[in-house]
């Protein structure tokens, strides 16, 4: 059987869509047609239900769907643990960052690794820290750096650089005319917060926690996706929040915003980096370990 027909096969499944796999496989879609017949006959069985609206997996075909995903999976890594034995550092090497790092810190970061091995292929995808964590489970990227440390046997956790939460109060607020900010002046406070798989949150949350102020003793006035949204809900008055110093401190002399750190409350955390504990590493993912560590 054609490898080719199940990445065909799962780039259906996961777009439901033929003409949308056609488009990025960069194949007909009579090709598409074909490779999945192709694969309905060697199974034996439909895999695949076509309306004039989307498509749909039949049982079998979510069955394959799961199997072909670790299929391809495994394939990759072979040729990527393969082509490592070669002299020069290439392949392809996928990092998965959550906001911070994502935004702030990697992009320099891959310029210098770039530098170095331009021979590897780099992507950079930014999430939250529970996504982050599954794409990694997933076998989807190579590495992750996230802003929280990570209980997981089957990951290994590593800090490597310091970070530092501070809060960020609108323009004009009652807060900003104190020079120090203690954690019970937030009770009540409406309060812009990340949402639940956020690095930043759970950090945050335990902090408060450990200062008397819980959560639920402020009012949540929204919950935002993305560091860059918070900031910009916070300029535009919705309530205070906390972020990295890295992200605020451009809004902060552009006076969009103040800054205050807690009295008495360290609110210093460490970025981490994350990589399978028990699966091989290939050379792009050592050199780039190297180049961080």
């Amino acid at each position: 059987m054609n490898l080719n027909y199940l990445e065909t096969f799962v780039m259906v499944a996961k777009h439901k869509s033929f003409s949308r796999a056609a488009k990025l496989l960069s194949l007909t879609q009579p090709a598409v047609s074909k490779h999945i017949a192709m694969l309905e006959a060697h199974y034996g069985t439909k895999l695949v239900n076509r309306t004039s609206r989307r498509v749909e997996l039949t049982d079998a075909g979510i069955v394959l769907y799961h199997f072909a995903g670790r299929i391809i999976s495994i394939t990759q890594r072979a040729k990527e643990e393969i082509s490592s034995f070669a002299e020069e550092v290439k392949g392809r090497l996928a990092i998965g960052a959550s906001s911070i790092p994502g935004h702030y810190l990697l992009p320099r970061l891959i310029s210098e690794f770039k530098k170095e091995y331009p021979l590897v292929d780099v992507s950079l995808e930014v999430s939250n820290t529970g996504k982050i964590i599954n794409r990694l489970r997933e076998e989807a990227i190579h590495i992750g750096v996230v802003g929280a440390p990570i209980d997981c046997t089957e990951i290994t956790c590593t800090a490597f650089i310091n970070d530092e939460l501070v809060l960020i109060i609108p323009t004009g607020h009652p807060l900003t005319t104190r020079k120090e900010v203690a954690a019970d002046d937030l009770v009540g406070e409406k309060m812009i917060v990340r949402e639940h798989d956020s690095g930043t949150r759970r950090v945050i949350e335990e902090k408060l926690e450990g200062a008397g102020v819980p959560l639920d003793s402020l009012q949540i006035a929204g919950e935002f996706g993305s560091t860059e949204s918070v900031l910009a809900a916070v300029e535009a008055g919705l309530g205070i929040s906390f972020v990295s110093r890295w992200a605020a401190e451009n809004a902060a002399k552009n006076g969009r915003i103040e800054l205050r750190t807690l009295k008495g409350l360290d609110l210093s955390r460490s970025l981490h980096l994350i990589y399978p504990r028990d699966r091989s590493l290939s050379r792009p993912t050592h050199a780039f370990l190297s180049l961080i560590k």
